[in-house]
């Protein structure tokens, strides 16, 4: 059972009245919450379906996850921010029998699978926790090559991570969690969700801040401060953001801040440096779906700025040349439809142990592209997608020396450059849209003149030709 679920059961029956949720500017009680929980035990209790969520980050998708947690039911989170192809692969590849979602959602999910329902309304019942259950979730990654795989995670796993993050973190009643992240991926839903019932804390959700994460122009620090959050989960990119909104509106120093910690991407040296400058205690993590989400994270006790923290208690992490691999108690159980039979998992990411213990990123060992908002896309998936479409003889996906994810796309007749604008808002996921775009005009270059020995391009070569050439336009900021 979950470890979460046993503090909520202690909770119930010793403080009741307790609060551990807000929603826009409501709070529920501890009671509250577990009997609204109760109504997909009552329902769920004796079945072993397989069912997803769908819904914005809020007090629904907490009450449904921890609910379906107590059956033996195989719970499915499913992105919002996944485009409607993506979405249906997983429906089937996970073989989903129902999906919850709320009513903002409920159109777009009903076309996608017929048996979609609205969330249940509050149980008339008491709260009652069944001990005899296990629980297994499907977390589906944003898929590197357009088709996502489906890590399978288990009570086990989420014990072990939320447990370490509790103690990392020295998170107790007192603290104040933001709910930023999209509540899908598996390391918001231990932040917001279950470190906070272990924890006998508080999550505060703010949809109208949280659906629009991926659109950085929203200043959310204000929001932020005013509920004196102090525990708050970024990525570089969502980091960038906070801190660029601080710096300008000159906040106070004295925000009760413990820990924003930041992952998902390697994040750059200068916003850590900007971080300590401003006197916030930024922590980098680093993790990966298969090893249910956080391998290591700095913290007050342990902490190297460069570098993503020591490797959390359960887990082996070794460098095997020059590759990070990971082995241990948080392993996952396998892909959906795939037994896992190895021991360990090689990440593809680069990096190095010191003598201290301390793990440090280097890169990736493949050209996936880490976006600073979290997500990991393969060029050649985007590539192919935008050509097709464009119906372009060249198109290049890449990232620039100040971490930007930039498209240049070959000029032809089939379209200009604002139709190629609108047909790149149209295709591309939300997740994945380019930071900057470049138009080539210029007919007689070859590719090859930028590639190096190893066949690749040579992103420092490359980038001089698209900002030398006259005949080269340059747009930024494509939303």
């Amino acid at each position: 059972m979950l470890k979460s679920l046993q503090s909520l059961n202690n909770l119930y029956f010793t403080n009741p009245e307790k609060l551990i949720f807000e929603e826009n500017g409501i709070a529920i009680s501890v009671i509250h919450f577990a009997e609204s929980a109760m109504s997909y035990i009552e329902q769920h209790k004796d079945e072993n379906k397989t069912i997803g969520i769908f819904a914005n980050n809020g007090l629904a998708w907490a009450t449904a996850e921890v609910g379906l947690s107590a059956t033996n039911c195989t719970l499915v989170p499913l992105p919002r921010f996944f485009p409607d192809t993506l979405l249906s692969k997983i429906i089937k590849d996970s073989e989903i029998d129902l999906i919850y979602c709320d009513q903002e959602n409920i159109k777009r999910v009903a076309n996608l699978f017929n048996n979609t329902q609205l969330f249940l309304d509050h149980s008339v019942s008491p709260w009652q926790l069944s001990e005899d259950t296990f629980h297994k979730r499907i977390i589906y990654t944003s898929g590197t090559t357009g088709t996502p795989k489906g890590v399978i995670q288990t009570e086990k796993q989420m014990n072990i991570v939320m447990q370490s993050l509790v103690d990392a973190f020295s998170i107790n009643c007192c603290d104040k969690y933001y709910s930023l992240l999209p509540i899908s991926t598996l390391l918001e839903q231990i932040a917001s969700i279950h470190c906070v019932l272990l924890s006998e804390s508080f999550t505060i959700f703010d949809p109208i801040v949280s659906n629009n994460i991926f659109n950085l122009d929203r200043d959310f620090v204000a929001n932020i401060l005013a509920k004196q959050a102090t525990l708050l989960c970024l990525t570089p990119a969502l980091l960038d953001a906070f801190l660029r909104s601080y710096d300008v509106n000159q906040y106070k120093k004295d925000v009760p801040f413990k820990a924003i910690t930041v992952g998902g991407a390697k994040t750059p040296m200068s916003l850590l440096e900007k971080g300590r400058a401003l006197q916030l205690p930024i922590f980098e993590g680093y993790g990966l779906s298969e090893s249910c989400s956080v391998v290591a994270v700095n913290n007050h006790y342990a902490h190297q700025l460069g570098s993503v923290g020591k490797v959390l208690p359960g887990i082996d992490c070794s460098i095997e040349n020059g590759e990070i691999v990971i082995s241990g108690e948080t392993l996952m159980d396998g892909y959906q439809g795939k037994t896992n039979t190895n021991d360990k998992i090689y990440t593809g990411d680069l990096g190095e142990l010191d003598e201290l213990g301390f793990l440090r990123v280097i890169g990736r060992k493949d050209e996936v592209i880490a976006l600073q908002n979290g997500r990991n896309i393969n060029p050649s998936w985007i590539k192919d997608l935008v050509m097709q479409t464009l119906q372009t003889e060249e198109v290049f996906v890449f990232e620039n020396q100040e971490k930007e994810f930039c498209i240049a796309v070959q000029m032809g007749s089939a379209f200009n450059e604002t139709q190629i604008i609108q047909l790149l808002q149209k295709i591309l996921p939300t997740y994945c849209k380019p930071e900057k775009i470049y138009f080539i005009h210029q007919k007689n270059y070859s590719k090859y003149h930028f590639m190096n020995t190893s066949g690749k391009i040579d992103k420092i070569k490359f980038q001089q030709f698209l900002h030398n050439q006259p005949n080269t336009i340059f747009r930024k900021d494509i939303k």
